[in-house]
């Protein structure tokens, strides 16, 4: 399976979704991906479906084996997060989907705290370095 923006966050998506189907199909999906050629992408979907590693574990046991070599033992920051994708040379589209996602949660921090955010909106992509 190859996967773009669009697959990934479909992917998320679906694990967030309160559909058991659809967790099932999007595992499915994940278990025939070339981890390290996607390894930025999949520590996004880790990061952002919320499933913990026993999940994983349950459901798409190629992809958690790979991920328990990867992951500190604490939950994953956001720091990490960015950390463990550059480190292993994640796609400049996994770090763009990262940073989004990054985003929108600080946002709905903002908003939570009393913060208007409705007045601005922030894209993120990567500059090309030459």
């Amino acid at each position: 399976m190859i996967f773009g923006k669009e697959e990934t966050r479909n992917l998320i998506n679906m694990l967030k979704s309160s559909d058991a189907d659809n967790h099932i199909m999007a595992f499915e999906s994940l278990k025939n991906v070339k981890f390290n050629n996607y390894i930025g992408e999949i520590l996004v979907i880790y990061k952002y479906t919320g499933h913990n590693l026993a999940y994983w574990q349950d459901n798409c046991a190629p992809v958690y084996k790979k991920l328990l070599k990867l992951l500190p033992e604490k939950p994953l920051t956001s720091p990490a997060t960015l950390s463990l994708i550059t480190a292993h040379n994640g796609s400049k589209t996994s770090i763009e989907l990262f940073m989004e996602y990054f985003v929108r949660d600080m946002t709905k921090m903002l908003e939570q705290i009393g913060y208007p955010t409705d007045s601005f909106e922030i894209n993120i992509t990567l500059k090309d370095n030459g």
